[in-house]
């Protein structure tokens, strides 16, 4: 599903878990294409199978089926952006919940949740977006740092009636349960929290109108921002991660983004760019960067840039500039000609191709 993400921070929370049971998340990061120094930036964002393939290596590792619930005690509510915090300043616990499923996707956009009202109870169904694949234990994961903040903000409210799992009944449910603190419906057919109604309306001690509104604010912000984040951007932020690894293969960008290479093609079309022009530009306006700002020799931003031979670069530079990446830098040229700064816009040939596929 094109566009489907979740925040970088969550990958964070699975790493302190690995490391917590003494196993290095380090090489399991690098498997699942995940760089480290994303993981404390709420601004980045991991693509849906680049996440699930993270979740897949660290339940393999760990060997442990309850390993979605062990993240939850390794998570604190900042790993969250400021959603655990609005809900902890809301009113009543139906408002917490009614702003859990408003801003959910600033956790992840793989999710479709929804509040479903009984008799006795009120559940918080954990769904998938439309064409997502989510793994079970990602959502597991989510339902039991839900549980544990509210179990630990509101201590003297019995909120949580239970918990429903889609996933067939483990080994040791005894032990399911006893991480959770609460009863769990195996075979459920969906995953779901059991709120009580009795509890959804009384006022709860730790209401703060003023700051429920301001981190309204602050969510619906995020959330615009990320709106704003368009495809040629995103496609330009994966290409710079990769090329210190080497040439960069568009089916690798289109997988980290969750889509295919001739999708990918054909939405780049629509920003009138394409792959080849945006791989083009990031280079080209890193390679400035590097020949004015650092004392790298022109070998090492070559393969900084993902050329495979000095040659390669040096024909590139002389395209962009008309010199040599050498004599550019020691010329210390301050700005470039207009001519020098093409914008990475699609070619007459490569769109009658486009057309023609």
């Amino acid at each position: 599903m094109p566009g489907t993400d979740t925040i970088a921070t969550w990958a964070q929370v699975i790493a302190r878990t690995l490391e917590a049971q003494g196993i290095d998340a380090a090489p399991l990061l690098r498997e699942a294409g995940i760089s480290r120094c994303h993981l404390h930036d709420p601004d980045q964002r991991i693509a849906l199978p680049v996440m699930s393939a993270f979740w897949r290596a660290a339940r393999r590792v760990s060997d442990d089926e309850c390993f979605g619930l062990q993240v939850a005690q390794h998570s604190y509510p900042t790993d969250f952006h400021g959603l655990f915090f609005a809900a902890q300043s809301s009113s009543t616990v139906n408002e917490a919940l009614q702003r859990g499923v408003r801003f959910a996707p600033v956790i992840t956009t793989s999710a479709a949740m929804s509040l479903v009202r009984g008799p006795h109870t009120t559940c918080m169904v954990y769904g998938v977006a439309v064409g997502a694949e989510v793994e079970q234990i990602a959502t597991e994961a989510s339902i039991a740092c839900a549980v544990r903040f509210t179990r630990q903000t509101w201590v003297d409210l019995p909120i949580v009636h239970g918990v429903r799992l889609a996933r067939p009944a483990p080994q040791d449910p005894q032990r399911w349960t006893r991480l959770l603190g609460c009863p769990i419906r195996f075979d459920a057919g969906e995953n779901a929290i059991e709120y009580s109604n009795r509890w959804l309306d009384a006022p709860l001690t730790t209401a703060n109108h003023a700051v429920a509104q301001g981190l309204d604010s602050v969510l619906n912000a995020y959330l615009e921002r990320q709106r704003r984040l368009n495809l040629p951007e995103r496609v330009r932020g994966a290409i710079i991660r990769y090329l210190p690894l080497g040439e960069v293969q568009q089916s690798r960008v289109a997988d980290e983004l969750g889509m295919s290479v001739r999708n990918l093609h054909r939405h780049l079309l629509k920003h009138d760019s394409s792959f080849k022009a945006l791989l083009d530009d990031c280079r080209r306006q890193l390679a400035f960067s590097y020949l004015r700002q650092t004392d790298c020799s022109i070998n090492e931003i070559c393969y900084r840039l993902g050329f495979n031979e000095p040659s390669s670069f040096n024909r590139a530079f002389r395209r962009w500039t008309g010199e040599s990446p050498g004599k550019w830098r020691r010329d210390d040229v301050p700005s470039l000609p207009e001519r020098y700064v093409p914008r990475p816009t699609v070619s007459a040939s490569e769109r009658a191709i486009s057309i023609a596929v």
